[in-house]
């Protein structure tokens, strides 16, 4: 199922639940004729479209972009992977039978700076950072084991899951990222830090979003925002990046909530005045906070409305150089192409596929929303660029 394309999934519910082609559609809202394109893989639904599909068809949204579940999870693909869940539910039996020297608190601070730097920069980030963290893992239970539950372990060990969760959402890990979302918070709390506590409260409200959970995701945003509110008189930009990037969740968690005016509000007020104080180029906590996040949220909002051309007009302002961040960089590039596929101008698609996957290969390997996409330009690409797109599809691995 993790490869099966939108359309076959839609299909594949569709009919396990008895219900006709017309029965679907018109409880969507949508015309028989558009469903039939969606099946057949010749039309890629928007965001909205796919949530009212999931919605009559009684499932997730993730289910429909082959992100299964935890109940139906068959286990990973990847062996990396399950090296990470291996040391997820077993860290501390793993931690006695492979014993050896603990690193210091220095050189785990170092690895652990390593692993977010790389996830944030490194074109083979998947690769990089799943090498080292189930390690990073291990040994950050252990610190915390052997060190009494120290403060700077605790600290440690809540970075460490931190970037976990951030990992298991490209893989289409949910469950996964539910469980390291909340030792995170655990272990953040333990520290009383309140900027730690507030990064590990935004990658829970990410968690609950990837977990189709947008008024759970709200109500930790808000809370977590009116919390910081206080801090904000001393002006530093990292209190900024955490309070401007629980703005952003809650922009997120209000759109699919079902209020998009509310959103726009969080997005245009204190999401893009908490951006000005901070500026480009920082990158707090994984929030990549700033002025160019906020502009690549903009065009999010606009397209999950379905206000297609006024997304395009958003996302020619922003400037994906200002930003360090390679997966700002193709969250950009992948929502684009998301509007032309809308419009079905395959050829825009392309052109902003391709240069995405220069930019990260990797990411055509991991993400199934990125794969559908590419798997539907095979299907209708014009022949004079057909081969083009099929030599695309073949080196990421969709063709035999």
């Amino acid at each position: 199922m993790p490869d099966m394309p939108i359309g076959g999934l839609v299909r594949l519910y569709r009919v396990e639940r008895r219900m006709s082609g017309v029965t679907l559609a018109t409880h969507a809202g949508i015309t028989a004729r558009y469903l039939e394109m969606i099946e057949s893989d010749s039309k890629t639904p928007s965001v909205p479209v796919l949530r009212k599909l999931a919605k009559v068809l009684r499932v997730r949204t993730s289910a429909l972009l082959g992100e299964a579940p935890s109940e139906d999870h068959e286990g990973p693909v990847n062996p990396r992977l399950a090296e990470v869940e291996r040391a997820l539910y077993t860290y501390r039996s793993v931690s006695l039978s492979e014993g050896g020297e603990l690193p210091t608190s220095e050189e785990l601070a170092a690895q652990i700076s390593a692993a977010q730097r790389s996830w944030c920069i490194s074109p083979n980030k998947y690769s990089d950072v799943l090498r080292v963290l189930p390690k990073l893992i291990v040994h950050s239970e252990r610190a915390v084991h052997e060190s009494g539950r120290s403060c700077e372990a605790c600290r440690q060990a809540s970075e460490v899951y931190q970037v976990a969760r951030t990992v298991l959402k490209y893989l289409g890990r949910v469950d996964l990222g539910g469980m390291v979302s909340d030792r995170a918070m655990r272990y953040a709390e333990e520290t009383e830090d309140p900027l730690l506590i507030a990064a590990a409260t935004w990658n829970l409200g990410h968690s609950m979003l990837s977990d189709d959970m947008p008024g759970a995701a709200l109500d930790v945003a808000m809370k977590s925002s009116e919390s910081l509110e206080s801090l904000l008189s001393d002006g530093t930009p990292e209190i900024f990046s955490l309070y401007g990037g629980m703005q952003l969740v809650a922009t997120l968690a209000a759109l699919r909530t079902g209020d998009p005016w509310r959103a726009r509000e969080l997005l245009r007020g204190p999401a893009r005045q908490a951006a000005e104080r901070v500026g480009d180029g920082h990158n707090y906590h994984g929030t990549v906070f700033g002025p160019t996040n906020v502009g690549i949220h903009a065009v999010r909002v606009e397209y999950e409305c379905g206000e297609i051309a006024a997304a395009l007009r958003l996302a020619d302002d922003v400037d994906i150089t200002k930003t360090s961040s390679l997966e700002r960089k193709t969250s950009l590039l992948y929502k684009v192409a998301q509007c032309y596929d809308c419009c079905s101008n395959d050829t825009a698609v392309f052109v902003h596929l391709a240069k995405a996957e220069r930019l990260c290969p990797e990411d055509f390997q991991h993400r199934q929303d990125v794969r559908s996409m590419v798997r539907t330009l095979v299907k209708r690409a014009k022949p004079s660029y057909a081969g083009e797109v099929r030599e695309f599809a073949g080196r990421i691995g969709l063709l035999d």
